[in-house]
């Protein structure tokens, strides 16, 4: 079983088409996938409901905008992840120099 440590940094993005209290949280952090090697730094995308994570159930990001002529919900965690990205280019690469 995955085990995410806490986040490190994380943007929301309301998604009222699944319900009123749900969003999106794309995570910047560690998982260990338990296979005996160290965590791995990676972006992820949980469904929040009423303010709660649900690491149970995958995220299921919409193709389709809430309101015409509005960016999609795949555009907007699409962006929320390259945003991570760049705010922790740093720590990214220092990680990956640590694995040589």
């Amino acid at each position: 079983m995955t085990i995410h440590k806490a986040p490190i940094d994380y943007i929301t993005i309301p998604a009222p088409q699944h319900s009123e209290d749900a969003e999106y949280r794309v995570v910047f952090g560690y998982v260990d996938w338990q296979n005996g090697k160290k965590p791995n730094l990676s972006i992820y995308v949980l469904m929040v409901y009423g303010g709660k994570p649900n690491y149970r159930m995958v995220a299921h990001v919409l193709t389709t905008s809430n309101n015409e002529n509005e960016l999609s919900d795949l555009d907007k965690v699409m962006s929320a992840m390259q945003k991570l990205k760049d705010r922790h280019i740093h720590e990214i690469s220092k990680y990956k120099l640590d694995e040589d």
